[in-house]
């Protein structure tokens, strides 16, 4: 989507962010159950303020998340009472948790050093089918051979023209396959998901796959 839309989104809050959670997703405490994230560094591409970066910084060596809107990047210092330090123009620091306020697909690998973990949690399925694409290929750009990469989409009928898009399996595979193995780790029906009552939804799956980039 344009970069003025997330913004907006933000600046609105309400249902225009009814994305973030509130608490840890379930997602993010299996990752930790099933990769060990010890000594690792974890990136979070269009991490908003989630509450994941806590969990995982609680259990690697260093989490980055990339995030485009600065009022998101500033209410999760605020809100997790952290004092950051700006350690370079848009790089906000705590502990061992990291911000960089700006777009992905300004972020080169020698912008982050290592990394380990990709946690992508809503970020492919944020952007329409058009621009998908460029985000697989700015992931293969950043993960080195080797790295794990967990990916969490929703797949749905009927789909819908605005964020987050239905994407299945087999669009994964389609995005994926040729880069990277691929387990199938989570496929639940979520019949009690906010999307199947606000848009009457037939049916809302959840996903979470593993991959690992070869």
């Amino acid at each position: 989507m344009e970069e003025e839309f997330w913004v907006d989104s933000w600046a609105e809050g309400g249902s225009r962010t009814s994305f973030h959670l509130r608490r840890v997703h379930p997602h993010a405490e299996l990752l930790a159950e099933r990769v060990p994230l010890e000594g690792r560094v974890v990136l979070v591409p269009l991490c908003g303020k989630s509450v994941d970066l806590l969990f995982f910084a609680e259990r690697a060596e260093r989490v980055v998340g990339v995030e485009l809107v600065g009022r998101a990047v500033e209410e999760f210092f605020a809100e997790n009472g952290l004092s950051p330090t700006e350690v370079d123009e848009g790089v906000f620091t705590a502990g061992n948790v990291t911000i960089r306020n700006q777009s992905l697909f300004d972020l080169g690998r020698g912008d982050l050093g290592r990394v380990d973990v990709v946690y992508d949690r809503a970020a492919l399925i944020a952007f329409p089918e058009a621009m998908r694409g460029r985000y697989v290929a700015k992931i293969l750009e950043l993960a080195a051979p080797g790295t794990r990469y967990f990916l969490n989409t929703l797949e749905y009928r009927p789909a819908l023209d605005s964020p987050p898009f239905s994407v299945g399996p087999e669009e994964v595979v389609g995005y994926y396959g040729e880069w990277f193995e691929i387990e199938h780790w989570v496929d639940e029906v979520q019949p009690g998901h906010r999307m199947v009552e606000k848009f009457g939804l037939e049916e809302l799956r959840e996903h979470g796959f593993l991959l690992r980039r070869r």
